[in-house]
This record gives C-alpha cells, structure tokens and sequence, in this order.
C-alpha cells in the first residue's frame, strides 16, 4: 500500500499525537454543576406591530368567525384601511371604492365601515405610522395561527425633511 493518505488503523494512531492517538488519561475539567437560570422581567412587553394589528382589525375579525378565509380577508380589508388612515384623505377615498368594488357591498356599508376603523385607528394608535408592506396569515393545527407583517415607518424619529434652497440655474 504505497499510497498518501491510509486509513485509520489502531497501528496508525500508536504514532499519533492529540485527543485519538494519546491514550494517557486525562482529567475531566467540565463543570457539571446547573447554571442559574436568567431572571425573567417581570414588566410587560410593548405590543409590536402584530399585535397592534390583531387589536385593530377584531371588530372585522369576529365577523369572519372561524372561517380561515374569510379571516385572511378581513386582514386584508383592516390593513387596507390602517395603511388609507396613516396616508390621509386621498387614500381613504381609494380604499372606499376599492372595497365597494367588491362582490356584496354597498356604498353605505363601505362608508360605515372605513369610518368606523379609521376612527378606530385614530383612537387605539394615533401615533403608529407604520405602514403595512406585506402580511403572512398561517393557520396551524399545532401551533394555532402565526401572523408575521412587514412594515415601513413612512415618519422615522429624528430624520426630518432638509429645508433645501430651491437650485439656482447655472449657465457656462
């Protein structure tokens, strides 16, 4: 056998040096003893967006009962509605004709409705400018349901607008 590299045999590792080859004994330095266990903070977290979201969209949310469709919907008409409500009156006017688009609705209702949650919102957040990119709605046997959100803060803290000079035209 003429080769570079040879299988490991119990005659090979008798010229070996480290943790297989050596076969001196060697202390055990591991501590076996339990570490305490990190203290729990006992003050309540801040909602995060989620949970804001939940809390907003409910009154819609009951009315789809248990129908995981008819939820996945009623998320979207609630974010629909808080991203109109953060954007301002244009917005608001565009959300009413696109949920009065939809198959069974009445102007009426649509007006009631956007009303009711933007006063809603105005009224739970009024300052959440987060605005809603992207929702994941899962429903899971096991776990019950997941809702995970992607957001844009449109109004980020410290960062204001540059009060530019309007350009002057530069001719050569």
């Amino acid at each position: 056998m003429d080769t570079l590299y040879s299988m490991a045999s119990p005659h090979s590792r008798r010229r070996t040096t480290g943790a297989f080859g050596n076969n001196k004994p060697r202390d055990i330095k591991r501590d076996f003893t339990r570490r305490e266990p990190a203290p729990v903070d006992p003050t309540p977290r801040e909602p995060n967006l989620p949970d804001k979201l939940i809390a907003f969209a409910q009154p819609i949310l009951q009315q789809a009962g248990g129908n995981h469709t008819a939820a996945k919907g009623a998320m979207n008409v609630a974010i629909l509605i808080w991203n109109a409500a953060i954007e301002g009156e244009a917005k608001i006017a565009e959300a009413k004709t696109r949920l009065a688009s939809l198959p069974g609705a009445t102007a009426e209702q649509v007006d009631e409705l956007v009303a009711t949650m933007v006063a809603r919102k105005a009224e739970l957040y009024p300052e959440e400018k987060m605005l809603v990119t992207n929702f994941i709605l899962k429903f899971n046997h096991k776990q019950g349901a997941q809702f995970r959100v992607s957001a844009v803060n449109i109004n980020p803290e410290g960062i204001k607008k540059a009060d530019l000079p309007d350009m002057v035209k530069v001719t050569a």
